[in-house]
């Protein structure tokens, strides 16, 4: 059905009353939030009309027309207990990728990709996998003729819940389908990237005690120099982070401030619909509209909320949300040193998440664009000399060589992460005409995801991003067990 995906994770964001994310090991990252989200999603009505229609049109079409229009990204379902699509792309080359974002040493997440997928190869009759961190076609297909399925499938499930298999693996030992699971990666540049990890490995724990301890010293300045405006946003912020409030509640004050600050919000769409459409949706009673008895008033509000939930592109919501966190800083900034706590805390931040492997594309633009608030020495002698004026008995760290020694190597890490990208998009488009197909499900990380719909955009395909359910948290030294062992 179309659109069933973008107004799914709208009713996730209307309704969703906490994200589930309280593992003790690390704080969740926003794409960890949003991954939790996107997984608590329930299935929005469509406009009754329309949903008539199409099913009419639909049985009508032969079943050759059917697998035809599946290749139009707006058409593509998945089963909301799985998973949601969160962005669709209508390209021009008559291709679609639909990439599934690889929830990595998550249980739970494993498990939904590979429902998704197995979704896909009945729906679609999907053929082509593409996995990151595949460098050949061996798979465990051939371990199918010594159990019976029952027995595969709890085999492959204990994997799965230790880190040993992801969902392709699950795929080829738990199902009976023919799918073709092709390398998307160079070997070469993967152990690369490996390496890369390692070195972080060796000062990661020392680093992020150093930043944690800043971080603390900065939390205790704040009230002392912070207005009223930045303290409430500081506050809310935190509250967001710990889950003591859900998304929607924050993006909420979100815009109550901006609107409050006079910050012009046209320039951030997605939020006036994200707003529109969770103040219509507290005017609409379903039930009259489902059955024929809604007043022409509240059909008009009706579509008004369709409307709205059609023109909210989730993606560009979820940019907007730091971008809006910065309009909203700089705007209530009065003074030389709000501006610099600012600078510094919004630093320490991205470093603690840039140490963890859990940053998200916005965070790193951040970082890559605003290297000198990078620089520990800053961070160390602003917080010193304020401790010092304000009369605070607050330990400085000394040790900031561990930062400044060992940026290079996450700029190294990173750096390789896009270059992967492009390799994913090269070996995408060699295996589609390898195989003389036009559709392939590509297996990747959420932080690969921005890079790669923006390639695949502009080489004129359609895509499809789907966010498996994911609502318990990754544990963080698992997962990076699971990548080294990968």
């Amino acid at each position: 059905m179309k659109n069933t995906g973008k107004i799914a994770l709208i009713f996730l964001l209307l309704f969703v009353n906490a994200i589930v994310m309280s593992c003790p090991s690390y704080a969740a990252s926003i794409w960890d939030k949003r991954k939790g989200a996107t997984g608590k999603t329930t299935q929005a009505p469509e406009p009754v009309e329309e949903t008539t229609e199409a099913l009419e049109e639909l049985e009508e079409l032969p079943f050759e027309d059917l697998l035809t229009d599946a290749l139009d990204p707006e058409d593509i379902f998945i089963p909301d207990q799985y998973g949601s699509i969160i962005e669709t792309h209508k390209g021009t080359n008559g291709k679609l990728i639909i990439h599934v974002q690889d929830a990595h040493a998550n249980y739970e997440g494993q498990i939904n990709a590979a429902k998704i997928l197995e979704s896909l190869i009945e729906d679609v009759n999907l053929n082509v996998i593409l996995p990151e961190g595949q460098f050949d076609e061996r798979g465990y297909k051939y371990l199918r003729d010594r159990l019976p399925l029952e027995e595969r499938i709890e085999v492959a499930d204990r994997l799965v819940k230790n880190g040993y298999f992801t969902c392709i693996n699950y795929l080829d030992l738990a199902t009976d389908y023919q799918t073709k699971v092709l390398a998307l990666e160079d070997e070469a540049l993967y152990d690369t990237h490996a390496d890369a990890l390692w070195k972080i490995d060796e000062f990661k724990d020392l680093a992020s005690e150093y930043v944690s301890k800043l971080i603390t010293v900065s939390d205790v300045i704040k009230p002392k120099i912070y207005n009223e405006g930045l303290v409430a946003l500081d506050s809310k912020k935190k509250e967001y982070d710990a889950e003591t409030i859900d998304l929607l509640a924050y993006y909420e004050f979100l815009y109550n401030q901006a609107e409050e600050n006079e910050i012009p919000l046209y320039t951030f769409p997605n939020f006036q619909n994200l707003i529109k459409a969770s103040e219509l949706e507290k005017k609409i009673d379903l039930v009259k509209v489902r059955d024929g008895s809604a007043s022409a008033e509240e059909m008009n509000m009706y579509n008004e909320y369709i409307e709205a939930t059609r023109d909210l592109n989730v993606n560009e919501l979820f940019k907007e949300e730091p971008l809006l966190e910065d309009v909203l800083q700089d705007t209530l900034a009065e003074t030389y040193d709000q501006k610099k706590l600012i600078r510094v805390s919004n630093a320490l931040a991205i470093m603690k998440n840039l140490l963890r492997i859990k940053v998200v594309p916005e965070e790193y633009k951040y970082f890559t664009e605003n290297k000198k608030d990078f620089d520990p020495k800053f961070w160390s002698n602003f917080l010193k000399e304020k401790s010092q004026e304000l009369n605070l008995s607050l330990t400085i760290p000394e040790n900031y060589f561990i930062i400044s020694d060992n940026l290079s190597n996450l700029e190294e890490f990173y750096g390789i992460a896009f270059k992967r990208d492009k390799i994913f998009v090269k070996m995408t488009e060699e295996h589609l005409k390898n195989e003389g197909v036009d559709l392939a499900a590509l297996v990747a990380g959420g932080f690969h995801t921005p890079t790669l719909t923006k390639l695949l955009a502009d080489k004129g395909y359609s895509y499809i991003v789907i966010s498996p359910k994911v609502t318990t948290e990754t544990d963080d030294e698992h997962y990076r067990w699971t990548l080294k062992m990968e």
